[in-house]
């Protein structure tokens, strides 16, 4: 009686190890499909900057700019006088912020080309990603976002997509097409800006044109 239930006690230990194969092979194929279905409904991007709206200060007119009154990293009031130029009188800041740009210097020659300073729009600060235009179709306002600031790193923050521009990043820069030498067109993958809402309470000031990257929870 002993010796037949021998092969009995095998057979059932080889039945349970095949068991115990099988289930880990399962188990193992739903983990793989998890993460490659959260690959596919996840958009992530490191083409991302932490920035505001941006207004850019000039000239009307040719002449010397006679006084200069801001410098970089300087915060200012709507109106506040920035400069005094020839033929154009005081140069105003359109709103309240932070002066992101002045590399002009006082008594040099302008022109309504030159930019005397570009003001931030600091009460209104957010995340913008430029995403691919073969992928923008899949990105809406509302979406869940996961945030890392680079000038936080080993962090994540939840954001939410606000708003998608209508134009493309290189036609807001003026560099909408690209030809080359021979006078044929180029085609260059457009990007288009998505401005993302931190949720997360965090103090962005000071992190204008900082880097980031981001995690879009697609639909």
């Amino acid at each position: 009686m002993e010796t037949a239930s021998k092969p009995e006690k095998t057979r059932s230990n080889k039945g349970a190890v095949v068991v115990i194969i099988v289930l880990i092979a399962v188990i193992g194929a739903l983990i793989a499909g998890y993460f490659v279905l959260k690959d596919m409904n996840t958009l992530t991007t490191d083409n991302v900057k932490v920035t505001a709206d941006l207004n850019t200060i000039m000239p009307t007119g040719a002449g010397k700019l006679r006084r200069l009154m801001v410098a970089k990293g300087e915060t200012v009031a709507k109106d506040q006088i920035v400069a005094e130029a020839d033929n154009t009188g005081y140069l105003k800041s359109p709103v309240s912020g932070e002066i992101v740009e002045c590399d002009v210097t006082q008594g040099q020659m302008v022109s309504p080309s030159t930019v005397i300073a570009v003001v931030a729009d600091t009460s209104d600060i957010y995340v913008q990603a430029n995403i691919e235009e073969t992928s923008i179709r899949r990105v809406r306002p509302g979406q869940i976002v996961r945030v890392r600031l680079d000038a936080y790193p080993g962090q994540a923050f939840i954001g939410v997509v606000r708003e998608i521009d209508r134009i493309t990043q290189n036609a807001i820069s003026g560099n909408a097409m690209s030809y080359s030498t021979s006078g044929t067109y180029t085609k260059v993958t457009q990007t288009i800006p998505v401005k993302i809402d931190l949720r997360d309470k965090i103090n962005l000031s000071g992190l204008i044109g900082t880097n980031a990257t981001v995690s879009i929870q697609l639909d």
